[in-house]
């Protein structure tokens, strides 16, 4: 595997790494005020939420998917 190949992965799962971290957070937040008592707000909060991460993991995955045709996998 090239030095430029291996790099780019590394990247990603930096990327990878630091987007569950951020996220996990936001829902546990998201949570915490549907478990407290929701309002109309809560409700967009959290569909924006579930919209913005589904968009990042289909992101993720194409990335990664590019990365290991790369490297031949």
């Amino acid at each position: 595997m090239s030095p430029i190949v291996r790099r780019q992965i590394r990247e990603d799962l930096d990327l990878i790494e630091r987007f569950a971290q951020s996220y996990r957070v936001r829902f546990a937040t998201a949570i915490a005020e549907l478990n407290g008592s929701p309002d109309a707000q809560t409700g967009e909060r959290c569909l924006r939420l579930c919209v913005e991460s589904v968009n990042m993991l289909l992101s993720m995955q194409d990335r990664m998917a590019a990365a290991l045709k790369q490297i031949g996998v």
